[in-house]
């Protein structure tokens, strides 16, 4: 790449930070735990029912989020029945060096009603959120007053009502004479149920009418990620020392909302023949089922002779590797877990991997790797499967050893650089956290990595990761780096399909899992100069069902600035999105929150604009052609729909 002069630089740092980042790879990473957050409050705070435990999503799993809110408390009765107690137990377990907050929220329940819980609101409420205060400092925490979430509910007029105000005043008084932090959720709830309407607001509830159980107060999915948001956007703002322990896109900062859709003409140009050129994949032999030749074939469980028969996959492929030639090597692979690494060098002949049988599920290759393991582990861990591998197997395996950490692309279970590969009836599964579910320990996994591997086919296959699930990695745009996926279910929860590379998937199903309460499909990044980045034509974008995922609030993609040069280009044609996709902002800014920030950018022009305004010419500094015109489009869609939810699972 070109490199920009010391003063250019500079500028440019401002939009694209310098340092080098593998997608998704911005989260702190894991060490002691340095922060606990404990919730104290009442419904719309408490678990299932409340935006508590959305919000302990939004933190980063290293930080020890607790939910002790109840139903149906007020500042008298959640000290009264032992809920306080609790609180302060927690605070007194604490290790030292952990910074403890207290989001102290009440309200609802404190209004007149119920004998056992109402408070008077001149005296006893405001009292008895000073004591609550002093109590958390005693203890050497810090409190944390947030101000009650508003009620939904419309008068005639379809004006939102307000008897939630008084205690809100009430709340901000006591922080004032405190010097306690003062989350305003009230003042912000309230805009925003107003603004959306009754129907709208309706629709945050647990059970939208006409549910029987439908009632103005407390939350669905919907509704405690659309809250959770506010309370994180507020903590950014009022306690920065805890809003810096907020994941990367827990807040979404206020800019451009677009969603650029194709004229059926515009569309012509991002069809399969302009896509992949001259390499036709539907036309051969493994789109069409012809007879499988197997040279090779891998039986975990049976007899192997070395020669034709074997028990590891990457066994064969060292035998493929020392065939050499350019004939194309066919392996079978039986039924069953193939536990273990598959590396496939750039000298290898064009390989063909056939699953057994015509279920992918069936042939599972598989290993647990991650890119924050150390390169002394890796060693130990996967070292003897690659002890009398060919030179250039063991070069693969050599580059990573010796490093401190494997880091994202060192993670891959399967790492291909040949040309010419394929595979049918196959599941690649990279197993980090497979076995507990993605709530901590995060960390990039690749389960394939496309390492400049050009006209890679998969068909009736299956890519099972978290983090960074599938990697198209290009060396440079002048280098194609194709990659064609048909019938394939690609799932994970964060940047699960990246890279710079050329992807065209038909048919395929791209599988969001709600594990986590941010989540981006894809993290293209594409170099400007590329004509295409992912192309997705007739493909499903589906969820797990989980609560994250029902909240909509998800992303397609954000666009990886793993370079200046790097844009980010996506094209979803025909396909159906479903309901976890924001339908108002589906394509993101990058690392929201974090020193790498770049807003999305939408088109050639955005990107051109942007750089000239760092200080940077385009045509001297990187390389690039005379500016385009009209403007090349980045982020776009043509005759997309949305399909109904998944229920509940």
């Amino acid at each position: 790449m070109h490199l920009l002069s010391g003063v250019r630089a500079i500028a440019f740092a401002g939009w694209l930070a310098a340092g080098f980042c593998f997608a998704g790879s911005c989260l702190a990473a894991p060490g002691p735990q340095v922060t606990r957050v404990i919730l104290a409050g009442d419904s719309t705070m408490a678990t299932r029912n409340g935006y508590g435990d959305a919000l302990c999503g939004l933190f980063l799993w290293q930080v020890d989020c607790v939910n002790l809110a109840r139903n149906g408390r007020s500042t008298k009765s959640f000290r009264a029945d032992g809920s306080w107690d609790r609180v302060m137990a927690a605070l007194r377990e604490r290790k030292d060096g952990v910074a403890t907050y207290v989001l102290i929220q009440f309200g609802h329940n404190d209004q007149p009603g119920k004998a056992e819980r109402t408070t008077d609101l001149a005296t006893e409420y405001p009292e008895n959120l000073r004591r609550y205060v002093d109590e958390v400092r005693g203890e050497g925490a810090t409190p944390v007053l947030v101000t009650p979430l508003t009620r939904r509910q419309f008068d005639a007029g379809g004006v939102l009502k307000n008897d939630l105000a008084p205690w809100a005043d009430a709340m901000r008084e006591v922080a004032r004479e405190r010097s306690v932090p003062l989350l305003e959720l009230h003042a912000a709830s309230r805009a925003a149920v107003s603004a959306m309407g009754p129907a709208a607001a309706d629709r945050l509830a647990v059970a939208p009418p006409p549910d029987k159980e439908f009632d103005h107060t407390h939350l669905g999915a919907q509704g405690a990620a659309l809250f959770a948001g506010m309370v994180a956007r507020e903590i950014v703002a009022k306690v920065p020392e805890l809003g810096a322990q907020l994941v990367v896109g827990a807040i979404e900062l206020p800019g451009r909302i677009a969603r650029p859709q194709l004229t059926q003409a515009q569309a012509q140009a991002y069809s399969y023949r302009e896509v992949l050129g001259s390499w036709d994949p539907l036309a051969g032999a493994l789109s069409k089922g012809s007879p499988v030749k197997s040279d090779f074939v891998v039986d975990g469980g049976g007899e192997a002779d070395g020669k034709q028969r074997f028990r590891t996959l990457q066994a064969a492929v060292n035998a493929a590797v020392r065939r050499g030639g350019a004939e194309r090597v066919h392996i079978v692979v039986r039924p069953g877990v193939h536990e273990g690494l598959v590396y496939i060098p750039a000298d290898a002949p064009p390989i063909s991997l056939h699953g057994e049988g015509a279920d992918p599920s069936a042939v599972r290759i598989r290993a647990t790797l991650d890119a924050l393991v150390t390169g002394e582990r890796y060693a130990k861990a996967f070292g003897p499967a690659f002890a009398d591998a060919p030179a250039s197997v063991a070069a693969m395996f050599n580059s990573l050893k010796a490093r401190p950490t494997v880091g994202t692309p060192g993670s891959a279970v399967t790492w291909i650089r040949a040309p010419g590969f394929e595979a049918k009836n196959v599941t690649f599964e990279n197993a980090h956290n497979k076995d507990r579910g993605d709530g901590t320990n995060h960390s990039q996994a690749v389960a394939v990595l496309l390492d400049d591997a050009d006209r890679a086919h998969f068909e009736d296959v299956q890519l099972l990761g978290f983090q960074d699930t599938l990697f198209l990695s290009a060396t440079s745009p002048e280098r194609p780096s194709r990659a064609f996926f048909h019938r394939t279910l690609i799932e994970g929860d964060m940047d699960f399909i990246f890279g710079e590379g050329i992807g065209y998937f038909l048919d395929s199903q791209i599988r969001t899992l709600g594990d986590r309460a941010v989540s981006y499909a894809l993290a293209p990044s594409t170099h400007y100069k590329s004509r295409f980045g992912f192309v997705f034509e007739g493909c499903r974008f589906t969820h797990d069902g989980s609560p994250n995922a029902r909240a909509g609030t998800f992303k397609l993609a954000r666009q990886w600035n793993r370079k200046p040069e790097a844009v980010g280009k996506v094209a979803i044609l025909r396909s159906s999105i479903g309901a976890h996709i924001d339908a108002a902002r589906p394509w993101a800014d990058w690392s929201i929150g974090t020193p790498r920030y770049r807003p999305v950018i939408y088109d050639s022009d955005e990107h051109w604009d942007r750089l000239v305004a760092a200080g940077v010419d385009p045509v001297r500094d990187l390389g690039y052609p005379a500016r385009r015109h009209p403007a090349e489009p980045f982020l776009v869609e043509y005759n997309n729909t949305e399909p109904a939810p998944v229920p509940p699972r």
